[in-house]
């Protein structure tokens, strides 16, 4: 009898040490970051960016989908539960942007900013300068040195995004390429990553992004899986 009992100890135990291996297996550290973005003519939202060591998803409040940049893969994948399709986006090759007019990056510290997780606030602007106008196209306040490992994903991720809007540039009106287009919209592979995480972004399409929060997270791994049944497809 005594062997018996030692034996239902020894098994109940290893049932215990695995069930406690899957469980720690189903669950990952994550960062969260929770942006309030806007668009012209349609009201603010709340889009939310949580990233792993491996993985960074985006959702906002719709619900009729989410993307996924798996970070070994180095793809991007935009997933719709509407029609249960998934658009795969590689790393497309990019040709060194030569525009036709001068680019003026401004940089500077916001001297009356309050410090954010006891760090100083600054202002990055890109400005397009023709022989007539000087327009900008990008206006960042950002804080350097703080979640590094966050920029450096996010720019990643950026320069995947610009090679898939540098594909589509060929059929793109000409009337649409002005300056701030190019810079901002097609061959902005997020360069201002490098000197801190974004709080507050102005886009030359009138997009603007406000950080809200950021926070440690343990997230539930299933969350970065790519459904199976969905329908691939790519641009190219």
């Amino acid at each position: 009898m005594r062997l018996r009992h030692i034996s239902i100890y020894i098994v109940s135990s290893v049932i215990f040490v695995l069930s406690s291996a899957v469980i720690a297996a189903e669950s990952v550290n994550a960062v969260k970051l929770t942006y309030q973005e806007q668009e012209q003519g349609v009201d603010p939202y709340v889009v939310t960016f949580t990233i792993s060591s491996e993985y960074l998803r985006i959702d906002d409040a719709d619900k009729s989908g989410y993307i996924i940049y798996d970070i070994n893969e180095n793809k991007i994948y935009s997933i719709s539960h509407y029609d249960q399709s998934i658009l795969v986006i590689p790393q497309y090759p990019v040709t060194e942007f030569k525009p036709d007019f001068q680019l003026d990056i401004e940089y500077k510290l916001l001297e009356n900013a309050p410090l954010i997780s006891r760090k100083k606030v600054y202002n990055y602007r890109v400005n397009a300068v023709t022989g007539v106008t000087i327009e900008t196209c990008m206006d960042i306040q950002l804080v350097p040195g703080l979640l590094p490992e966050v920029t450096k994903l996010l720019q990643s991720f950026q320069q995947i995004t610009s090679g898939q809007h540098a594909l589509n540039l060929e059929g793109t009106p000409e009337e649409f390429k002005t300056p701030c287009y190019l810079v901002d919209l097609v061959y902005n592979k997020g360069d201002y990553y490098s000197k801190g995480l974004p709080i507050q972004e102005w886009h030359s399409n009138e997009k603007r992004r406000q950080l809200m929060n950021y926070e440690d997270a343990e997230v539930d791994a299933a969350i970065f899986k790519i459904p199976q049944e969905y329908r691939q497809y790519s641009l190219k």
